[in-house]
């Protein structure tokens, strides 16, 4: 029996398309516009083409020459997401002008859809932060779920799962929209983890539990350099309890003096998550990427 097939757009370091493989897809064809991720790609996933280059340009004749005499079984993806992400909508929001139907970031959403409609696949999965679903009041996912109906993929299950749900250590809330044109209603997967102290069980994975056995072991975990930290930061980790952020009331006067030249108060200041410590004994709260958004 053949594998089922995918192609995998935007699909930067490839978690999303290492899920399909694991899970017995044959992954025909990946597509992002990112030197790094090809560099990433042909590391870790030498068998897999690449295509590196603006997704407009992309054409169906190009992915059918990957796909070979194979049919296409899914369309897998997730378009960039900073147009639809609350973080990204407050950026913005006050800039004059700004119209989130307008944002270019969120046009890639419609190079998907062309994809989907000129390679006709069985079924689609995208995925998205949560907030793509909150866009213009709920009007913009409405909008895309039109499209792919229009395409003739009326079975179509649109929600937002949370990963504590199935076992990650981790409230990380991602959008799902799953669609096929065979007329087959989709039936999610029922929550295999239950929050703590719901009397349920088993309970969500905690922090403790993923990575407590790490502790004395820290320069030793491959693909990991732990952070230099001036002392005065480290400093003022100590005062950071479990599970909160930092309050700067806290600080002794020598450790509250702020250490960043572009300070406006010449008080430290404890913004984004930079001065939070996770709790051992909860799910991590959601992790972003970004120098200034490392937890505890």
């Amino acid at each position: 029996m053949n594998k089922l097939t995918a192609i995998d757009l935007f699909c930067g370091a490839g978690g999303l398309h290492l899920g399909f493989e694991e899970a017995g897809y044959d992954i025909k064809l990946c597509i992002d516009n990112n030197d790094l991720v090809e560099k990433t790609h042909r590391r870790n996933f030498p068998n897999i083409p690449i295509i590196n280059g603006d997704i407009r340009e992309v054409t169906a004749d190009q992915i059918r020459e990957y796909l070979g005499e194979d049919s296409l079984d899914v369309v897998i993806g997730g378009p960039p997401c900073q147009g639809f992400s609350i973080f990204g909508k407050r950026r913005f929001v006050n800039t004059q002008g700004y119209d989130p139907q307008k944002d270019p970031r969120n046009y890639l959403v419609y190079q998907y859809i062309r994809i989907v409609k000129e390679t006709r696949p069985k079924f689609f999965f995208m995925e998205n932060v949560k907030g793509f679903t909150n866009l213009d009041n709920g009007l913009f996912v409405e909008k895309v779920k039109k499209e792919f109906e229009k395409l003739g993929y009326t079975n179509i299950w649109c929600s937002v799962v949370c990963a504590a749900d199935y076992g990650v250590p981790q409230e990380r809330y991602r959008m799902f929209m799953i669609g096929n044109r065979l007329g087959i209603d989709f039936v999610p997967p029922e929550p295999t983890h239950f929050p703590i102290g719901s009397g349920k069980e088993p309970e969500y994975c905690t922090v403790g539990d993923a990575i407590m056995d790490l502790v004395g072991h820290e320069n030793e975990i491959p693909n990991h350099v732990p952070l230099q930290h001036k002392p005065v930061v480290a400093a003022r980790y100590g005062y950071v309890k479990e599970g909160c952020k930092l309050n700067v009331d806290d600080l002794p006067p020598e450790l509250a003096v702020a250490t960043r030249r572009d300070s406006k108060t010449g008080k430290v200041a404890n913004y984004s998550h930079v001065y939070k410590r996770l709790d051992r004994k909860k799910p991590s709260t959601t992790m972003v990427p970004g120098h200034n958004a490392f937890p505890i």
